[in-house]
């Protein structure tokens, strides 16, 4: 850890300016061709480079992507990003919403050799031509890292380990950011700290499946052919996801923010991680220990919130039982079972072929009409029983991980779907139903939708 913060302390920060300066002039024109006209009058009354065109073409540009028109959302993005550095200066702040607005466009247009380039030169701006600390820079570099794991899912399959490797850096120096502007025990850097954790999550998903990404991912540096092995590098993502939860567990415990029940959630969380490495033993002591802790707190909220069984990881960090009740969670919302003893229903949306063991974050959600295909699954998670929790040695099936699978339905039923969905489903983890502090045995019925972007 004291390594990647070295690395990033030359990191130079964006000064503090505002993002957008001007009114939202085209709030009450949805209609594009009403969008047009009004960005016409204002060049008629103001010339066609005044600075108070930038935000009207970057929101005409988005009614551009909206409606498939990319080139000539570019082209107003381009315009847009022309009058800021005219009127402002090269390497101002104001030009960075419009750069990034660019980099979502060639990516709808599944334009990555285009938007690899315009990320490189955001990169750069952010590392080379900032002024001191500010909020701003790091929503700008965790801008950054979410695009390049959207880049893993849609772009070739040769870029795949270079936008894994450039998410994990700007997260880290996202990281570094804030704790320089905030202090290392604020709670604003929680959302920062579990995204890294679920960064390595994927990253070891994506290893142990092997193959070039997974080499490549193992590799101590790009292109070097100096390689960790498996068990090592799995070692290292255990490692490090531990070590930022026991970051979180400080925040939590600080005098200033002490705070029991968020404490004991990240106890849960931390069985989760162990489930994740399948580390079993462990999971079972840390899930009874945070059922105990949240028991005192809420034996209600506790009951409710560990009966029903859940994708992990979570697509966020909850601070209390009652958020984990009342929000459906990105990587498998849940349904309530219409009648006692019946299958708990959830959805997994992936977020695309590149990384199918990825959830579909909101930062890029993607629409059923890119959908590939789906199927409705029903499977078990195993209990674990009082004999089985002292004995580690025990023939009982490892809980978390589905046994039983069988395809209810599915479109377009062939061998080859029905072996890619059963593999898929094997790929999944979760936490299981807890009463009493023991995972039971409980029935899923899961709705599972693949998405397809990613360029062969």
């Amino acid at each position: 850890m004291n390594a990647c913060k070295a690395s990033f302390r030359w990191i130079v920060i964006l000064a503090s300016l505002p993002v957008f300066g001007q009114p939202s002039f085209l709030q009450d024109y949805g209609d594009l061709d009403n969008a047009k006209s009004r960005v016409e009058r204002l060049e008629s009354d103001h010339g066609q480079n005044s600075f108070i065109l930038a935000e009207p073409l970057a929101e005409l540009a988005q009614l551009y992507t909206e409606h498939g028109r990319y080139d000539e959302a570019y082209r107003a993005l381009d315009r847009a990003t022309l009058i800021i550095r005219r009127d402002k200066g090269l390497y101002t702040r104001e030009q960075i919403p419009f750069l990034q607005k660019k980099i979502e466009n060639f990516a709808a247009s599944l334009d990555w050799e285009n938007a690899r380039e315009q990320m490189e030169h955001i990169y750069w701006l952010y590392l080379q031509k900032s002024a001191i600390g500010s909020p701003n820079l790091i929503s700008d570099l965790l801008h950054l890292s979410d695009m390049h794991l959207r880049g893993v899912n849609e772009d070739f399959i040769i870029h795949q380990s270079y936008h894994f490797r450039r998410a994990m850096t700007l997260n880290w120096a996202a990281l570094a950011v804030a704790e320089k502007v905030y202090g290392s025990s604020d709670k604003k850097l929680v959302p920062i700290i579990y995204n890294l954790l679920k960064q390595y999550h994927l990253q070891q998903v994506a290893v142990k499946n092997g193959g070039s990404l997974g080499y490549q991912l193992r590799e101590i540096y790009p292109g070097s052919n100096l390689v960790r092995s498996r068990s090592e590098t799995r070692k290292y993502f255990y490692y490090m996801g531990r070590r930022l939860l026991n970051q979180l567990a400080a925040i939590y415990s600080h005098a200033g923010t002490s705070n029991a029940e968020s404490l004991a959630m990240v106890s849960v969380y931390t069985a989760d991680w162990q489930v994740l490495f399948n580390q079993h033993a462990e999971a079972l002591e840390s899930y009874k220990n945070s059922y105990k802790e949240l028991e005192k707190i809420s034996a209600i909220q506790a009951e409710t919130m560990f009966r029903t069984p859940r994708v992990i990881p979570l697509s966020d960090f909850y601070t209390s039982m009652s958020e984990v009740v009342s929000t459906d969670t990105i990587t498998g919302s849940i349904e309530p079972r219409k009648n006692f003893g019946g299958p708990y229903r959830m959805v997994f949306r992936e977020s695309g072929a590149g990384f199918p063991s990825l959830g579909q974050p909101a930062e890029f959600s993607m629409s059923d009409d890119i959908l590939s295909n789906r199927a409705l699954l029903e499977f078990n998670l195993p209990q674990v029983n009082g004999e089985f929790a002292e004995e580690t040695d025990s023939k009982e099936p490892l809980f978390g991980k589905p046994f039983g699978v069988e395809i209810l339905d599915l479109d377009k039923r062939n061998l080859a779907q029905v072996e890619k969905f059963k593999t898929r489903v094997q790929d999944l983890s979760f936490r299981p139903k807890i009463v009493g502090g023991l995972p039971r045995k409980s029935e899923i019925l899961l709705e599972y939708k693949i998405f397809s972007r990613l360029k062969e």
